[in-house]
């Protein structure tokens, strides 16, 4: 209710998440520059922690203004880029969960924003979400690398800031934040072992900044991707070695990302950082079973980490307690959940016109 309110969309942020952040960030520039994103709830899962044998708590990243992690790293560099640098218009080339977070930041910064979509992108649902929030939406190319070209030069000029999805100290720096909720929440108290999800390994980067910032460097991070979403794992297997290529995600879209963060490759060398690879059709069947479970829709990105969770409980009994980072949420709908089911209970994740509401690549 509080989401459509005002005429936004069910995959904005509520009202009053916006209405507070505007007020907030509106304050003297001589305050300390505040977050876009929120304090995350820890919760306990009654029913992973009775697959796994033992606690597992979910951080639920997918309430956050935007309804994805992205809120925390984006929603941080866009402050600096406002407020620190005077920028007036925010760019971006992508039409997921970080064009969403870039959106949100710039309606409560008050400042233009510009996202810049391809052919492949016409029928994301995303598009009229972001012209919602205020969003100039602008297209150019056949395929994302096109689009990214004319959102980077936009960027370039005056006043304006191009705004990467993932790769730049202040976002890494910005989702260093969850883990420091993590030890408030758990008052100092490391759990046994974080799992996440992983596809151009920005969340990945700033987990362990933050496991390094509170002292919890010892933790174990797995770090879940789908079959055709492994850029770490491919990197990990060369020599740490970042290889440009198309990655899809467990429902078939092209996720516009082309290699892994080299910050994700270092602090998988520093920290205990496992690669799992988890197939695509438990990954769509993990989306359906955590919304019976926990009545909360998430898209396939984000349940790669919970699918690990729900294949393989034996791997994570050792750890005792698990902290799985529930990612975001804003790339689905009931009849998207409804399609992934009937494709995984086929024992397939192959993209099919029957059965595939449509919606654009997301990089997540």
């Amino acid at each position: 209710y509080l989401r459509t309110r005002q005429g936004l969309p069910t995959s904005c942020a509520p009202t009053y998440m916006l209405l507070a952040l505007s007020a907030a960030l509106a304050s003297s520039a001589e305050a300390p520059v505040p977050d876009v994103h929120i304090h995350t709830p820890l919760l306990r899962s009654s029913k992973l922690s009775e697959r796994v044998g033992g606690p597992v708590y979910l951080k639920m990243d997918a309430l956050q203004p935007g309804g994805s992690f992205k809120a925390r790293g984006i929603g941080r560099l866009c402050t600096h880029l406002v407020r620190e640098r005077g920028v007036t218009r925010l760019v971006s080339s992508s039409c997921a969960n970080a064009g969403m977070a870039v959106a949100v930041a710039g309606r409560a910064l008050g400042v233009a924003t510009t996202i810049v979509a391809s052919d492949v992108d016409r029928g994301c649902r995303l598009l009229e979400s972001f012209r919602r929030l205020g969003a100039e939406v602008l297209l150019e190319g056949k395929e994302w690398n096109d689009a990214d070209a004319r959102a980077r030069a936009l960027g370039d000029e005056p006043a304006s800031a191009y705004v990467p999805m993932f790769d730049h100290p202040l976002i890494v720096d910005g989702h260093s934040s969850l883990v420091e909720e993590l030890f408030s929440d758990r008052n100092g108290e490391p759990p046994g072992c974080i799992v996440l999800s992983v596809g151009g390994g920005g969340l990945l980067s700033g987990v362990c900044e933050g496991l390094k910032r509170v002292g919890w460097g010892s933790v174990p991070v797995y770090a879940c991707q789908s079959e055709r979403c492994n850029l770490l794992d491919r990197a990990m297997a060369s020599g740490r070695t970042p290889t440009p290529t198309h990655i899809y995600s467990a429902d078939g879209h092209d996720l516009g990302t082309r290699a892994v963060a080299q910050a994700a490759l270092d602090c998988s060398a520093e920290l205990d950082v496992r690669s799992l690879l988890v197939s695509d059709s438990a990954t769509l069947a993990a989306v359906g079973e955590f919304l019976d479970d926990e009545r909360v829709m998430v898209e396939p990105l984000c349940a790669v980490a919970l699918a690990a969770l729900y294949t393989r409980p034996e791997l994570f009994r050792q750890h005792g307690s698990v902290v799985v980072v529930v990612c975001g949420g804003s790339l689905c709908s009931l009849d998207d959940v409804v399609a992934w089911r009937r494709r995984a209970e086929r024992g397939s994740a192959a993209t099919s016109d029957d059965d595939e509401p449509g919606h654009g690549h997301g990089e997540s």
